[in-house]
């Protein structure tokens, strides 16, 4: 069942070709309005820091980021759809993969986000969940 819009996911749609630095700003800019100190360097080091961990790259075209900081008081997800795929190169495999969904997990570094994900995290069980988690109404 897609999202509704008065969910506190956002979902941001992406119409213009990006790239990773373009994203990146993207999330810095979106995930948590209200923290400075999420600059898009120090997004791009904390994801790429989960990247080397485990491999995030999910199938049908969704990553599944991790944005794991102390700056990070509550948890939270941003959704990202590209209308043009980008090639994602994964830190775990070294495999490249053409992305068009992102799914930006915001995990304060020192709490238990558990219950507030899960919901979302059940949508990512395939890809037809998926493409409904990325419309919403």
């Amino acid at each position: 069942m897609p999202l509704k819009q008065s969910s506190n996911v956002q979902l941001i749609k992406m119409t213009a070709p990006f790239d990773q630095t373009h994203l990146f700003q993207v999330i810095a800019t979106n995930i948590q309005r209200d923290v400075r100190e999420l600059t898009a360097a120090e997004v791009r080091q904390r994801i790429m820091e989960r990247e080397h961990e485990g491999e995030t790259y999910i199938g049908y075209g969704v990553v599944l980021l991790h944005l794991i900081s102390d700056a990070v008081s509550e948890a939270g997800v941003l959704l990202i759809k590209s209308a043009t795929p980008m090639r994602w190169r994964s830190a775990y495999s070294g495999e490249d993969h053409l992305v068009d969904k992102f799914v930006v997990l915001a995990i304060a570094a020192h709490g238990d986000d558990g219950a507030k994900l899960r919901p979302i995290m059940q949508q990512l069980a395939d890809e037809a969940s998926t493409n409904q988690l990325f419309e919403m109404e």
